[in-house]
């Protein structure tokens, strides 16, 4: 249960925006959620979204019970966004095969960058009492010309800031990292441990998310209780409690409560296999297209009596594997086409996500950074070299940096 708490979470954060948001206020003061109009194709894009979202969750999903079986959470939307970013550079066939793996096959440049424009810019409005950001970067190799209609798609639509670094340099691994942690209220301190000269740029999408329910646990009811695992393993943890009135519904495979932050713009979802089922049963049902529309429709307000454990999770994964499973194949090999970025030929090296959730009875603080590594498959990119031989007279200048102040000026013409 708790790794698919975690996952609704980012469900909501699906629908999150622009650079920062959210100051904390009474319930008392608390306006109505805006309502966000979407046209009929940006309507179908979310519905799209979600099913990349679903079918990336299972996939890690799978992943992570054929090895350790820990708790894990992913952000599908911090994912998808970086994605986007980077698909804008690609080309011929791996852009297609991106296209396809984020569903959005049937949409053009201009409805998905306007998707993700879109949820920036609005998002940002609908719930004050929710502390929200969002943020893009792309770091490039000083030493490569990027190509600039990538770079303008990227400011224009993600407004995602731009710098030119030297990736030969062991300190860029640290400005990349500060940004990650400056971006995420230093949740998320570190996402890459080094770069290379062959490193072509690197594409990050960081989120950052702080909600206050609406109807908060009162620590006086939590209290030590038994937690049992599906291996039957028991556990004592930290269960908050309250009976108030939530949105709630269920069917034959899950039970399913809404609780709101703020001003409900947005919300958990709590997701409990009925008896006899399991996690994995749930995850299958989420592939059902739709399945999840259904339950959406089917919420309503019941009476519960709700108790929920405290709960914190940080998690690092790579996922080349997930993207090539999901038909991003093209896009990690070096037949990848990337000729949008630059005239250099390039490949996606890795794509790594890094979150962190902890949920108490106060409410919820979430973070998630995705990084794109991108490569160079040609020879290794190392700063121009030149030749310079002072076998003959010359003159010289020492100065102050800053200002450009000449101090001495000097000329050599015979030693």
């Amino acid at each position: 249960m708790i790794k698919l708490n975690s996952f609704l979470l980012i469900l909501a954060l699906m629908f999150s925006g622009c650079e920062k948001s959210g100051e904390e206020f009474d319930a008392k003061d608390l306006t109505d959620p805006i309502k966000i109009e979407l046209r009929s194709v940006e309507a179908e894009i979310v519905k799209t979204d979600q099913q990349f979202a679903f079918e990336f969750f299972k996939n890690v999903f799978d992943e992570e019970a054929e090895g350790e079986n820990k708790n894990f959470m992913v952000s599908p939307f911090s994912l998808s966004m970086a994605l986007a970013m980077t698909w804008n550079g690609a080309a011929g066939e791996t852009r297609t095969a991106m296209q396809k793996t984020l569903k959005m096959e049937n949409y053009s440049d201009n409805d998905i960058n306007g998707y993700y424009k879109k949820l920036k810019e609005a998002l940002l409005k609908t719930n004050p009492s929710t502390k929200l950001s969002i943020a893009n970067s792309i770091f490039t190799n000083k030493f490569v010309t990027i190509k600039p209609d990538f770079i303008k798609t990227n400011i224009d639509y993600y407004n995602a800031t731009v710098q030119p670094v030297d990736f030969t340099l062991p300190i860029t691994k640290d400005i990349i990292n500060k940004w990650a942690s400056d971006n995420t209220n230093g949740l998320i301190k570190k996402v890459i441990d080094e770069t290379k000269a062959d490193d072509l740029m690197y594409l990050l999408n960081a989120i950052y998310f702080k909600g206050i329910w609406t109807t908060k646990f009162d620590t006086k009811n939590t209290s030590k209780k038994a937690f049992m695992t599906e291996n039957g393993t028991k556990r004592v943890v930290d269960m908050m409690a309250q009976t108030a009135k939530f949105n709630y519904t269920e069917d034959e495979t899950m039970q399913v409560v809404q609780l709101p932050y703020g001003n409900q713009a947005f919300s958990m979802l709590l997701l409990l296999p009925q008896t006899g089922k399991k996690l994995s049963d749930l995850s299958a049902a989420l592939q059902q297209k739709k399945y999840w529309r259904n339950i959406e429709s089917g919420l309503s307000e019941a009476e519960v009596v709700l108790s929920v454990p405290k709960f914190k999770t940080e998690y690092s994964k790579r996922l080349n594997d997930v993207l090539k499973k999901m038909g991003m194949g093209i896009a990690f090999s070096d037949a990848a086409n990337f000729s949008g970025m630059s005239d250099l030929p390039a490949k996606i090296a890795f794509v790594k996500q890094d979150t962190y959730i902890s949920t108490d009875e106060l409410g919820t603080e979430a973070a998630a950074v995705t990084t794109v590594g991108m490569v160079n498959t040609s020879m290794p990119i190392t700063p121009p070299k030149v030749i310079f031989n002072a076998d003959k007279p010359f003159l010289y200048v020492i100065q102050e940096n800053s200002t450009g102040a000449i101090l001495f000026m000097g000329a050599v013409k015979d030693i």
